[in-house]
């Protein structure tokens, strides 16, 4: 059986993400800032985008989502998580790459019954969640 390739798009630009490049999790603040995305997995385009949690004179923005880091909490790329792999980023954020077009990779995992890591697990809760909110085909 071939291997299946992950896909994924970046849930900002929409672009497909290279396999030589990095994929970055975003958190609930871009979210917030940017409610058209899908998803929470984004290409590079991510460490271009700059913006700042605290207002001038202080405090944070109106509806700020603090960061969830162990640093002071003051831009864009405090809400940016590590960069991860393809393979990691699709495992460790299963119901975001389905949304993003790792759906093929991912059930390929889930129907393998030798793979029983909690991951997979995971992965498998994940699209069982996908397949019941999924609108049904006429």
């Amino acid at each position: 059986m071939a291997k299946i390739k992950i896909t994924l798009n970046c849930c900002l630009c929409g672009r497909r993400i290279p396999h030589s490049c990095d994929v970055y999790p975003l958190d609930a603040e871009w979210q917030r800032r940017y409610p058209a995305m899908t998803g929470m997995l984004a290409c590079d385009c991510a460490l271009r985008i700059d913006w700042l949690c605290q207002r001038p004179g202080g405090g944070f923005v109106d509806g700020h989502i603090p960061a969830d880091c162990h640093g002071s909490d003051m831009d864009a790329w405090s809400h940016i998580g590590v960069p991860h792999t393809h393979t990691a980023a699709v495992t460790a954020f299963p119901d975001s790459a389905l949304a993003q077009g790792a759906e093929d990779y991912l059930r390929s995992l889930a129907a393998n019954p030798r793979l029983t890591s909690p991951n997979v697990i995971q992965i498998r809760e994940a699209v069982r969640r996908w397949d019941e909110h999924r609108p049904t085909q006429p």
